[in-house]
């Protein structure tokens, strides 16, 4: 082994060198000017290349005129200039076009695209290239991840970073060989995440069941007239409007201090004064809706969210769980593509409504329940976290040559 002068590679082996991406993939700047195809591709650090769907890329809309898009051909590597730093690179299975903002190499002669495409998923290789960003922000999670970022790097300068290269015969058996560990670690965190979505959807099931049932079987039922059906006899409905005040949050325009500031994008700080101080609902206005938050004491919410000013003559936990039980029945759906509702209708929906002291009970026996199933996925998420940086370990190990294919 000797010592390959690049930082992030480390040791490579006696007969290995580096070379600049130039020297190994050449860009391809075809434009779709003559509209060779109407096939749009998008690219995510999740899926990789896929076929562009309206309906789950809503956040991304392509322009009408594709002719100033390049055109990708199968076998392409896909680059997002804006978000490389987070992993957005792919290896695309389909000819189609793409914003002008994504680059697209193929390999020179004697190059092996798989390889060179399994060095773009190094972490190691994403983070070496964070000082050459030009962009907005660069964040990164307490476990390492890079996330949210949107800062471009010039195909220039990429093209003139160094990576690992070895011989063609040495890159295929890499390559075949990450091809088939990898395909086992992802069929083992698609098993988790397929266990973990079981679980969601149980945990739901028992919300659902414990906000609209209640806890013994043996009450006899009543016709509730509302979408969730049968309800306990003794039991009765209520609007929103009458337990809870619900208000929009406020566009936020500082984030120092030490009260809190809820969203879908997470938590901030706020240093003036505050919306409310007290047990308060939050929903999303829009997309996260059907992720409502239980909170206390002094906070801010950006105005992408509602958020209760008062609740009334209702435990506010049990609140918090007909809110998550009332998303089985179809309320958050509208005509957009992203759920959503507008005050007026969330102030209208009828909840049902049982005797305080059962409040209490369904709301401890959910605490529990939800506790235990929460713990259940939090293991199963952490299984899924130690095989992704076993992949990551794989990648890095077999790219630079530290471990050999026999």
């Amino acid at each position: 082994m000797k010592n390959s002068g690049i930082e992030w590679i480390g040791e490579i082996p006696d007969d290995w060198e580096t070379k600049t991406i130039k020297q190994l993939l050449i860009e391809r700047t075809e434009k779709n000017s003559n509209y060779q195809t109407d096939t749009i591709l998008s690219l995510s650090a999740k899926d990789g290349v896929s076929l562009y769907d309206g309906e789950h890329h809503a956040g991304n809309r392509p322009r009408e005129d594709l002719s100033d898009y390049k055109v990708v051909y199968p076998d392409d590597i896909v680059v997002n200039s804006m978000n490389i730093l987070s992993g957005s690179v792919g290896l695309s299975k389909f000819k189609g076009c793409v914003s002008p903002v994504y680059y697209i190499y193929y390999p020179r002669k004697n190059n092996n695209v798989k390889f060179l495409h399994y060095i773009f998923q190094c972490k190691q290789f994403q983070l070496s290239l964070r000082g050459l960003g030009k962009g907005i922000l660069i964040k990164e999670t307490e476990s390492g991840a890079l996330n949210t970022i949107r800062t471009r790097i010039s195909s220039q300068s990429l093209a003139m970073q160094k990576i690992p290269s070895c011989e063609c015969v040495v890159q295929q058996k890499i390559a075949d060989y990450l091809d088939k560990k990898c395909a086992a670690v992802d069929k083992l965190i698609e098993n988790q995440r397929a266990q973990i979505e079981k679980l969601k959807e149980y945990k739901q099931s028992v919300i659902t069941e414990a906000v609209t049932k209640g806890l013994d079987p043996s009450v006899p039922l009543k016709d509730s007239g509302l979408k969730f059906g049968m309800i306990p006899c003794h039991w009765c409905t209520i609007q929103f409007k009458n337990v809870a005040k619900l208000a929009n949050g406020r566009e936020v325009v500082s984030t120092e201090g030490n009260i809190p500031v809820y969203g879908s994008g997470g938590i901030f700080k706020y240093t003036d004064n505050y919306l409310y101080d007290g047990v308060s609902l939050l929903m999303g206005r829009k997309g996260t809706i059907d992720n409502p938050m239980l909170v206390s004491g002094k906070f801010w919410t950006v105005d992408t969210m509602f958020y209760t000013s008062e609740i009334k003559n209702i435990l506010p936990k049990f609140l918090y769980y007909l809110v998550c039980g009332i998303v089985d029945y179809g309320y958050y759906k509208s005509g957009s593509v992203l759920p959503s509702m507008t005050q007026t209708e969330i102030n209208n929906i009828r909840l049902t409504y049982p005797p305080f002291e059962e409040q209490k009970q369904i709301a401890e026996y959910l605490d529990k329940k939800c506790g235990e199933i929460d713990r259940l996925i939090a293991i199963k998420q952490k299984k899924i976290e130690t095989l992704a940086e076993y992949k990551k370990s794989l990648i890095y190990e077999y790219v630079t040559g530290k471990k050999q294919v026999a």
